[in-house]
């Protein structure tokens, strides 16, 4: 009997690294594109994943969410680009348990400050973030499906470092050591996050590390 999660949505893709809608189910029906030509499960993934996000304690999302993971593991690591692994692993810092989040948090950490290393050498003169560049180079690809942060208009820093606060709050030293490396960070000029966040337009984003 065919497996009708399997079977391949039709299309040949022309995008990816589409803008997220407002409204949730545009939201969804417009991600799909990124899929065509690749089993139906693989939107079928990204639609929980699209609904975590926006509401991470919706339990029938997360029990979705890891039935298909557990099921389809081997089809999501040969078609997923490390874009959409990397979309897996941020819902699973979002609802996994103490022990998933933590070794889920460290691999977003690593993939997550390559990516900010190659998008400050495409976007930085003179040892900083150039406007000019970001306005006109925040698409250019990097690596894995991925492309530079939008420094200007995203908040990958700062849904990355709230990630990472709900993480180390499992325990107390680790949080205080954590907290006062933070504090002592927003005095300092060299340290990368405070450009980003300095150069992003969403207020929440800017007021991270001051």
């Amino acid at each position: 009997m065919n497996d009708p999660l399997l079977e391949i949505i039709p299309g040949e893709k022309t995008v990816s690294n589409l803008n997220r809608q407002p409204d949730i189910h545009k939201n969804i029906a417009n991600v799909r594109k990124e899929f065509y030509g690749k089993p139906e499960v693989c939107h079928r993934l990204v639609s929980h994943i699209i609904h975590l996000r926006r509401n991470p304690e919706d339990w029938e999302h997360r029990q979705q969410f890891w039935t298909l993971l557990t099921k389809y593991k081997a089809v999501f690591l040969k078609e997923y680009d490390v874009r959409w692994l990397l979309s897996i692993l941020d819902t699973i810092v979002d609802v996994g348990n103490h022990v998933q989040s933590a070794i889920a948090m460290n691999i977003v950490q690593c993939i997550n400050g390559t990516n900010i290393h190659m998008s400050l050498l495409v976007n930085a003169v003179n040892g900083d973030l150039d406007g000019n560049k970001l306005q006109h180079e925040i698409k250019a690809p990097t690596w894995g499906g991925m492309q530079c942060i939008d420094v200007p208009n995203g908040d990958m820093v700062y849904n990355m470092m709230k990630r990472l606060d709900k993480v180390v709050k499992h325990d107390d030293l680790l949080n205080e050591i954590w907290c006062e490396i933070k504090e002592r960070g927003r005095d300092e000029h060299n340290v990368i996050m405070n450009h980003i966040c300095k150069a992003s337009r969403h207020g929440h984003q800017r007021r991270y590390f001051q």
